[in-house]
């Protein structure tokens, strides 16, 4: 029983074709991504957005508070984050949850500063518009190429939550949204 290898082959040299220019079309979005973040910016209060990243989340002051050995972490702060025609930068309000199992007895106590930078413009567009972020379903890490990277107060081990807005109220009616001038250094 013969068989004709012509359109074996054929169908083997389209797959190829087809998963070459996949690939180089992932890489142009990726690099799309790259230069959407652009360079290091700062604003005049003094907050930097670092080279290739979306954004950043600082969370100033939170409380700490051991139960056992659940360990939870609440608080207050800000998300920065560039514009999507990347003219200038907008700020939110932020509340913060993160949790854990290190915790050592009963305690309360002022947490360490957190900041994360935002690598992901998916995740700025979903705070913008007043979604929470759950890092369960982001990548979470402490490098560039993570779309959420820790820089200090928190561990990988962490779970957290944030949320856009000052109050309850603003899950209704949306986070308060201002225009930030922000300038490269």
């Amino acid at each position: 029983m013969r068989t004709d290898r012509k359109p074996i082959i054929f169908t083997y040299a389209s797959i190829a074709v087809v998963a070459l220019y996949a690939a180089s079309m992932m890489s142009a979005a990726q690099s799309e991504g790259v230069m959407r973040s652009g360079p290091a910016v700062r604003t005049a209060q003094g907050q930097e957005i670092p080279a290739g990243s979306i954004g950043i989340v600082v969370i100033e002051s939170a409380r700490e508070a051991s139960l056992l050995q659940l360990r939870g972490i609440a608080g207050r702060g800000f998300a920065l984050l560039r514009n999507s025609d990347g003219n200038g930068c907008v700020q939110l309000p932020l509340r913060f949850v993160a949790g854990d199992f290190g915790g050592d007895g009963f305690a309360s106590t002022q947490a360490r500063p957190i900041r994360l930078t935002i690598n992901d413009a998916g995740i700025a567009e979903a705070l913008v518009g007043g979604l929470d972020i759950v890092s369960d379903h982001y990548h979470v890490g402490t490098s560039r190429i993570d779309q959420i990277a820790i820089v200090e107060g928190l561990t990988v081990e962490h779970g957290f939550v944030l949320n856009p807005g000052k109050s309850l109220l603003a899950d209704l009616l949306g986070a308060d949204v201002n225009q930030v001038k922000c300038e490269a250094w």
